[in-house]
């Protein structure tokens, strides 16, 4: 009995194909259910190593932000680490979509952003997570006695957390018992500050 090796030829490269195949879908298969869970308690232990390529896609948002506001503050990109821990910033605001570079640039920095347009949704997220800083807008007829009494229920809610109040262009106010800030790379500064590994 003859057996055609053409034939055998053609099967092993069938089964060869066959095997290769099904080893990358194991493989992106694996790779595709991968999940990393870390309790929020210990964030504070993960270090998140910022690429060249990051710290200037936030430059580029930060330029975006400052261009935005109509110029107002510096427009000076602060200089940014090369290691950060990941951080959580709930943000209050009645149009959250007017800070979008900013967010973008504290999600590059990684920190995850929360927002909300209502301060009572804003303590209820506070008295559910823990936040590493609270970012509210402010404009020239915000009410800055109803801002005092929200911080102050924010921080007894989380002590020790950063408060900044964003200030749009136009607004002159003396900041209260929270850091008042102008520029979108003193935002991001104030908010990545006690983040920073040195």
């Amino acid at each position: 009995m003859q057996i055609d090796t053409g034939f055998v030829t053609l099967v092993l490269g069938f089964v060869g194909v066959i095997i290769v195949m099904a080893l990358v879908g194991v493989n992106l298969w694996i790779r595709r259910t991968s999940t990393v869970r870390v309790a929020a308690q210990r964030l504070s232990t993960i270090e998140i190593t910022l690429a060249p390529e990051d710290r200037e896609a936030v430059a580029t948002q930060l330029r975006e932000a400052h261009t935005a506001r109509g110029g107002q503050g510096l427009g000076v990109t602060p200089k940014l680490p090369e290691r950060v821990h990941p951080g959580r910033v709930l943000w209050v605001d009645d149009d959250p979509d007017t800070s979008m570079s900013e967010t973008i640039a504290l999600q590059k920095l990684g920190t995850t952003v929360t927002k909300t347009n209502h301060a009572d949704a804003a303590l209820a997220y506070l008295s559910a997570d823990t936040y590493t800083a609270l970012v509210f807008g402010i404009v020239p007829d915000s009410d800055l006695d109803a801002i005092e009494a929200f911080v102050s229920r924010a921080r007894t809610s989380q002590p020790g957390i950063v408060t900044l109040g964003y200030a749009a262009p136009g607004v002159v106010t003396d900041a209260g018992d929270f850091t008042l800030v102008r520029d979108p790379s003193e935002l991001v500064a104030a908010v990545i500050a006690p983040l920073t590994i040195a």
